[in-house]
Protein backbone atom coordinates (compact mmCIF):
# COMPACT_ATOMS: atom_id res chain seq x y z
CA UNK A 1 0.00 0.00 0.00
CA UNK A 2 1.60 3.49 -1.09
CA UNK A 3 1.26 6.53 0.98
CA UNK A 4 0.66 4.85 4.29
CA UNK A 5 -0.57 7.02 7.23
CA UNK A 6 -0.63 6.19 10.76
CA UNK A 7 -3.66 7.93 12.67
CA UNK A 8 -3.18 9.03 16.54
CA UNK A 9 -6.19 9.61 18.11
CA UNK A 10 -7.62 10.46 21.73
CA UNK A 11 -9.16 7.89 24.25
CA UNK A 12 -12.64 8.89 22.26
CA UNK A 13 -11.21 8.45 19.09
CA UNK A 14 -11.10 11.78 18.23
CA UNK A 15 -8.30 12.27 15.58
CA UNK A 16 -5.28 14.27 16.88
CA UNK A 17 -3.00 13.78 13.32
CA UNK A 18 -1.58 11.63 10.83
CA UNK A 19 1.91 11.38 10.38
CA UNK A 20 3.70 9.14 7.22
CA UNK A 21 4.73 5.76 7.82
CA UNK A 22 8.46 5.62 9.29
CA UNK A 23 8.17 9.02 10.97
CA UNK A 24 8.59 10.15 14.10
CA UNK A 25 6.49 11.41 16.97
CA UNK A 26 7.78 13.38 20.14
CA UNK A 27 6.14 12.25 23.67
CA UNK A 28 6.31 14.42 26.22
CA UNK A 29 6.26 12.80 29.78
CA UNK A 30 4.20 14.44 32.37
CA UNK A 31 7.47 15.39 34.27
CA UNK A 32 8.34 17.46 30.72
CA UNK A 33 11.04 14.93 29.65
CA UNK A 34 10.89 14.38 25.71
CA UNK A 35 11.51 10.91 23.89
CA UNK A 36 11.09 10.85 20.43
CA UNK A 37 10.10 7.42 19.17
CA UNK A 38 9.79 6.21 15.18
CA UNK A 39 6.80 4.90 14.18
CA UNK A 40 5.57 2.06 11.79
CA UNK A 41 2.25 1.05 10.26
CA UNK A 42 1.23 -1.88 10.59
CA UNK A 43 -3.01 -1.55 9.44
CA UNK A 44 -5.55 1.53 9.98
CA UNK A 45 -5.66 0.84 13.96
CA UNK A 46 -2.52 -0.62 14.76
CA UNK A 47 1.09 0.51 14.41
CA UNK A 48 4.36 0.28 16.31
CA UNK A 49 5.77 2.85 17.75
CA UNK A 50 9.44 2.69 19.18
CA UNK A 51 9.33 -0.93 19.89
CA UNK A 52 5.84 -2.08 20.69
CA UNK A 53 3.11 -2.72 18.53
CA UNK A 54 -0.46 -0.90 19.88
CA UNK A 55 -3.51 -0.10 19.18
CA UNK A 56 -4.32 3.47 18.02
CA UNK A 57 -6.84 3.46 21.41
CA UNK A 58 -4.48 1.77 23.73
CA UNK A 59 -1.82 3.93 22.97
CA UNK A 60 -3.95 6.82 23.69
CA UNK A 61 -4.97 5.66 26.73
CA UNK A 62 -1.97 4.86 28.09
CA UNK A 63 -0.46 8.34 27.52
CA UNK A 64 -3.84 9.84 29.15
CA UNK A 65 -3.10 7.67 32.33
CA UNK A 66 0.47 9.07 32.72
CA UNK A 67 0.19 12.36 31.66
CA UNK A 68 1.89 12.50 28.63
CA UNK A 69 1.51 14.40 25.05
CA UNK A 70 2.45 13.41 21.75
CA UNK A 71 2.78 15.48 18.58
CA UNK A 72 4.55 14.84 15.30
CA UNK A 73 7.79 15.39 15.60
CA UNK A 74 9.41 18.75 14.47
CA UNK A 75 5.38 19.41 13.51
CA UNK A 76 5.06 23.19 13.82
CA UNK A 77 2.88 24.85 16.18
CA UNK A 78 0.21 26.57 13.83
CA UNK A 79 -0.75 30.12 14.42
CA UNK A 80 -4.30 31.97 13.80
CA UNK A 81 -2.96 35.22 11.86
CA UNK A 82 -4.14 38.63 12.15
CA UNK A 83 -6.10 39.64 8.78
CA UNK A 84 -7.47 42.70 7.58
CA UNK A 85 -10.62 43.70 5.32
CA UNK A 86 -9.59 42.94 1.93
CA UNK A 87 -8.57 39.06 3.01
CA UNK A 88 -12.13 38.13 3.73
CA UNK A 89 -13.36 37.73 0.34
CA UNK A 90 -10.64 34.82 0.12
CA UNK A 91 -13.42 33.28 2.45
CA UNK A 92 -16.07 33.18 0.43
CA UNK A 93 -16.46 31.19 -3.28
CA UNK A 94 -15.20 33.52 -6.32
CA UNK A 95 -17.54 35.48 -8.16
CA UNK A 96 -15.63 34.82 -11.14
CA UNK A 97 -15.73 31.49 -12.05
CA UNK A 98 -13.02 31.65 -14.83
CA UNK A 99 -10.11 33.04 -12.44
CA UNK A 100 -7.65 30.71 -10.89
CA UNK A 101 -7.10 31.96 -6.87
CA UNK A 102 -5.28 29.05 -6.14
CA UNK A 103 -8.03 27.70 -3.54
CA UNK A 104 -7.50 23.61 -3.64
CA UNK A 105 -10.54 23.01 -1.92
CA UNK A 106 -12.96 24.30 0.94
CA UNK A 107 -14.34 22.69 4.04
CA UNK A 108 -17.69 23.50 5.23
CA UNK A 109 -18.35 22.67 9.46
CA UNK A 110 -20.43 23.13 12.01
CA UNK A 111 -20.83 21.70 15.85
CA UNK A 112 -23.87 19.40 16.17
CA UNK A 113 -26.20 19.42 19.38
CA UNK A 114 -24.87 16.85 21.21
CA UNK A 115 -22.87 17.23 24.59
CA UNK A 116 -19.46 17.04 23.11
CA UNK A 117 -20.31 19.44 20.39
CA UNK A 118 -19.15 16.99 17.56
CA UNK A 119 -17.62 18.43 15.01
CA UNK A 120 -18.81 17.45 11.35
CA UNK A 121 -17.75 18.47 8.12
CA UNK A 122 -17.78 18.13 4.02
CA UNK A 123 -15.21 19.20 1.59
CA UNK A 124 -16.37 21.26 -1.41
CA UNK A 125 -14.68 22.36 -4.81
CA UNK A 126 -14.44 25.56 -6.48
CA UNK A 127 -11.52 24.48 -9.29
CA UNK A 128 -11.77 21.43 -10.25
CA UNK A 129 -8.62 21.37 -11.76
CA UNK A 130 -6.88 22.69 -8.83
CA UNK A 131 -8.71 19.82 -7.04
CA UNK A 132 -7.26 17.04 -9.27
CA UNK A 133 -3.93 18.12 -9.82
CA UNK A 134 -2.89 20.16 -5.84
CA UNK A 135 -4.90 18.06 -3.48
CA UNK A 136 -2.12 15.47 -2.90
CA UNK A 137 -1.48 13.18 -0.27
CA UNK A 138 0.41 15.82 1.76
CA UNK A 139 -2.06 18.17 1.41
CA UNK A 140 -4.58 16.22 2.84
CA UNK A 141 -2.25 15.26 5.82
CA UNK A 142 -0.96 19.03 6.88
CA UNK A 143 -4.92 20.26 6.23
CA UNK A 144 -6.27 17.50 8.64
CA UNK A 145 -3.46 18.39 11.16
CA UNK A 146 -4.09 22.02 11.29
CA UNK A 147 -8.46 21.72 12.16
CA UNK A 148 -7.38 18.66 14.62
CA UNK A 149 -4.66 20.91 16.01
CA UNK A 150 -7.38 23.96 16.32
CA UNK A 151 -9.66 21.34 17.64
CA UNK A 152 -7.41 19.47 20.32
CA UNK A 153 -4.34 20.69 20.61
CA UNK A 154 -4.03 24.78 20.06
CA UNK A 155 -3.76 27.18 23.03
CA UNK A 156 -6.32 29.00 20.46
CA UNK A 157 -9.14 25.88 20.22
CA UNK A 158 -11.06 27.79 17.83
CA UNK A 159 -12.17 24.51 16.73
CA UNK A 160 -13.14 22.91 19.81
CA UNK A 161 -16.71 24.18 20.34
CA UNK A 162 -19.12 27.26 19.86
CA UNK A 163 -17.82 28.40 23.34
CA UNK A 164 -14.62 28.15 22.41
CA UNK A 165 -14.78 29.83 19.16
CA UNK A 166 -16.53 32.82 20.86
CA UNK A 167 -13.64 32.50 23.51
CA UNK A 168 -10.68 32.66 21.36
CA UNK A 169 -12.37 35.50 18.75
CA UNK A 170 -12.40 37.58 22.26
CA UNK A 171 -8.77 36.92 23.44
CA UNK A 172 -7.46 37.13 20.02
CA UNK A 173 -8.82 40.63 18.97
CA UNK A 174 -9.99 38.59 15.93
CA UNK A 175 -11.02 40.95 12.77
CA UNK A 176 -14.99 41.06 12.58
CA UNK A 177 -16.29 41.16 8.77
CA UNK A 178 -17.56 44.42 8.32
CA UNK A 179 -20.77 43.14 6.80
CA UNK A 180 -21.57 40.74 9.98
CA UNK A 181 -19.77 41.37 13.24
CA UNK A 182 -20.84 37.17 13.82
CA UNK A 183 -18.04 36.46 11.63
CA UNK A 184 -14.56 36.89 11.85
CA UNK A 185 -11.58 35.36 10.22
CA UNK A 186 -8.21 33.47 10.57
CA UNK A 187 -5.08 33.32 8.20
CA UNK A 188 -2.83 29.96 8.96
CA UNK A 189 0.26 30.08 6.57
CA UNK A 190 2.20 27.32 6.11
CA UNK A 191 5.13 26.13 3.96
CA UNK A 192 3.11 25.61 0.97
CA UNK A 193 -0.45 26.54 1.70
CA UNK A 194 -2.36 29.14 3.13
CA UNK A 195 -5.66 28.19 5.17
CA UNK A 196 -8.32 31.03 5.44
CA UNK A 197 -10.57 30.26 7.96
CA UNK A 198 -14.29 32.28 8.52
CA UNK A 199 -15.77 31.53 11.99
CA UNK A 200 -19.32 32.15 13.25
CA UNK A 201 -20.56 30.50 16.23
CA UNK A 202 -23.92 31.36 16.00
CA UNK A 203 -26.16 28.16 16.61
CA UNK A 204 -27.60 27.06 13.60
CA UNK A 205 -25.14 28.55 11.30
CA UNK A 206 -22.16 26.71 9.42
CA UNK A 207 -19.70 27.48 12.28
CA UNK A 208 -16.75 27.32 10.00
CA UNK A 209 -16.06 27.74 6.22
CA UNK A 210 -12.07 26.59 5.88
CA UNK A 211 -10.47 27.72 2.36
CA UNK A 212 -7.55 26.19 1.74
CA UNK A 213 -5.11 27.77 -0.94
CA UNK A 214 -1.60 26.87 -2.70
CA UNK A 215 0.60 29.61 -2.06
CA UNK A 216 2.29 29.99 -4.99
CA UNK A 217 -1.23 30.50 -6.87
CA UNK A 218 -2.89 32.57 -4.13
CA UNK A 219 0.07 35.26 -4.39
CA UNK A 220 0.33 35.37 -7.68
CA UNK A 221 -3.00 36.34 -7.83
CA UNK A 222 -2.92 38.49 -5.73
CA UNK A 223 -0.28 40.22 -7.02
CA UNK A 224 -2.01 40.29 -10.22
CA UNK A 225 -5.20 41.98 -9.07
CA UNK A 226 -2.45 44.93 -7.39
CA UNK A 227 -1.30 45.18 -10.73
CA UNK A 228 -4.99 45.51 -11.95
CA UNK A 229 -5.43 48.10 -9.47
CA UNK A 230 -2.19 50.61 -9.77
CA UNK A 231 -1.74 49.59 -13.32
CA UNK A 232 -1.88 53.54 -14.30
CA UNK A 233 0.99 53.83 -11.62
CA UNK A 234 3.08 50.99 -12.86
CA UNK A 235 2.21 50.64 -16.55
CA UNK A 236 6.02 52.96 -16.43
CA UNK A 237 9.48 53.17 -17.85
CA UNK A 238 10.97 55.14 -15.00
CA UNK A 239 15.09 55.30 -14.99
CA UNK A 240 16.81 56.42 -11.61
CA UNK A 241 20.54 58.10 -11.89
CA UNK A 242 23.21 56.11 -9.16
CA UNK A 243 26.85 57.26 -8.85
CA UNK A 244 27.95 54.43 -11.11
CA UNK A 245 25.27 53.43 -13.21
CA UNK A 246 21.36 53.97 -14.49
CA UNK A 247 19.10 51.74 -13.26
CA UNK A 248 16.04 50.81 -15.55
CA UNK A 249 12.86 49.71 -14.25
CA UNK A 250 9.63 48.73 -15.66
CA UNK A 251 6.76 46.62 -15.82
CA UNK A 252 6.40 43.47 -18.53
CA UNK A 253 3.04 42.10 -18.48
CA UNK A 254 3.60 39.87 -21.29
CA UNK A 255 6.31 37.45 -19.41
CA UNK A 256 5.89 34.09 -19.11
CA UNK A 257 5.73 34.34 -15.25
CA UNK A 258 2.34 36.07 -15.59
CA UNK A 259 4.07 39.53 -15.69
CA UNK A 260 7.38 40.88 -13.61
CA UNK A 261 9.06 44.04 -13.22
CA UNK A 262 12.46 44.46 -14.76
CA UNK A 263 15.02 46.21 -12.98
CA UNK A 264 18.19 46.53 -15.88
CA UNK A 265 22.05 48.16 -14.86
CA UNK A 266 22.80 50.49 -17.32
CA UNK A 267 26.49 52.02 -17.63
CA UNK A 268 28.07 55.22 -19.07
CA UNK A 269 29.82 53.24 -21.71
CA UNK A 270 26.40 51.13 -22.46
CA UNK A 271 24.91 54.50 -23.38
CA UNK A 272 28.22 55.56 -25.44
CA UNK A 273 27.27 52.29 -27.48
CA UNK A 274 23.99 52.83 -28.10
CA UNK A 275 24.65 56.41 -28.85
CA UNK A 276 26.77 55.86 -31.75
CA UNK A 277 24.40 53.46 -33.52
CA UNK A 278 21.17 55.09 -33.14
CA UNK A 279 19.43 58.41 -33.33
CA UNK A 280 15.82 57.24 -33.05
CA UNK A 281 15.12 57.24 -29.02
CA UNK A 282 12.96 53.74 -29.47
CA UNK A 283 15.94 52.08 -31.20
CA UNK A 284 18.11 53.63 -28.46
CA UNK A 285 16.56 52.19 -25.99
CA UNK A 286 15.79 48.87 -27.39
CA UNK A 287 19.84 48.32 -27.77
CA UNK A 288 20.09 49.51 -24.61
CA UNK A 289 17.83 46.44 -22.69
CA UNK A 290 19.14 43.87 -25.16
CA UNK A 291 23.26 44.81 -23.79
CA UNK A 292 22.21 45.57 -20.32
CA UNK A 293 22.19 42.96 -17.54
CA UNK A 294 19.39 43.08 -14.79
CA UNK A 295 17.43 41.48 -12.40
CA UNK A 296 13.54 40.02 -12.61
CA UNK A 297 10.77 40.19 -9.50
CA UNK A 298 7.66 37.52 -11.06
CA UNK A 299 4.32 38.25 -9.50
CA UNK A 300 3.60 35.68 -7.34
CA UNK A 301 7.39 35.83 -5.63
CA UNK A 302 7.97 37.45 -2.35
CA UNK A 303 9.64 40.18 -3.64
CA UNK A 304 6.95 41.18 -6.22
CA UNK A 305 4.49 43.45 -4.07
CA UNK A 306 7.53 45.01 -2.14
CA UNK A 307 9.23 46.29 -5.20
CA UNK A 308 6.39 47.04 -7.17
CA UNK A 309 5.48 49.75 -4.20
CA UNK A 310 8.88 50.59 -4.11
CA UNK A 311 8.70 51.22 -7.67
CA UNK A 312 5.26 53.49 -7.78
CA UNK A 313 6.28 55.67 -4.81
CA UNK A 314 10.04 56.61 -6.21
CA UNK A 315 10.21 59.78 -7.84
CA UNK A 316 12.85 59.27 -11.17
CA UNK A 317 15.13 61.39 -12.76
CA UNK A 318 13.66 60.14 -16.38
CA UNK A 319 10.60 58.78 -17.04
CA UNK A 320 9.41 57.57 -20.27
CA UNK A 321 11.25 56.01 -23.58
CA UNK A 322 11.91 59.13 -25.37
CA UNK A 323 14.02 61.78 -27.07
CA UNK A 324 14.06 63.88 -23.83
CA UNK A 325 15.13 61.07 -21.88
CA UNK A 326 17.66 59.95 -24.55
CA UNK A 327 19.11 63.13 -24.23
CA UNK A 328 19.08 63.37 -20.80
CA UNK A 329 21.03 59.55 -20.49
CA UNK A 330 23.48 60.83 -23.24
CA UNK A 331 24.30 64.02 -21.18
CA UNK A 332 24.82 62.06 -17.79
CA UNK A 333 27.53 59.71 -19.97
CA UNK A 334 28.81 63.06 -20.99
CA UNK A 335 28.31 62.83 -24.83
CA UNK A 336 28.30 66.18 -25.99
CA UNK A 337 25.24 67.24 -28.08
CA UNK A 338 25.38 67.69 -31.93
CA UNK A 339 25.78 70.88 -32.85
CA UNK A 340 23.23 72.20 -35.58
CA UNK A 341 24.90 73.02 -38.85
CA UNK A 342 24.60 76.71 -40.07
CA UNK A 343 22.61 77.10 -43.16
CA UNK A 344 24.62 78.79 -45.54
CA UNK A 345 23.40 82.12 -46.75
CA UNK A 346 22.57 82.44 -50.61
CA UNK A 347 25.58 84.44 -52.71
CA UNK A 348 24.83 88.33 -53.84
Amino acid sequence: MDNKEIRFIDSRYNELFRIKDGDSITVTLSDGAKTDRKCTYIDDYHTQIGINTFHICEFAELMERGGSTYRPKDAPSYTLEKIDQSEFPFMYASKDETENRGCICYIRGYFDNSIDERFQSTAMVENRDNYRSLRTTDFQRECDNVINYFRFQADTPVLKSRRDMLNVRSETNATRFDRDNDICGYRVTTNDHTYYFRCDARQGQYNLYLYCYNNELLNRYKDLQFVNEHYADIDKDKFFINENCVMEMYYNPDANAGGQLVELTIYKEDIEEAAKMYKNPKEFFSHLEGISKGALYDVGTGTFKETAEAFINSKADFEGISAKTMEGLKKYAGIEPEKKQKKSEPER
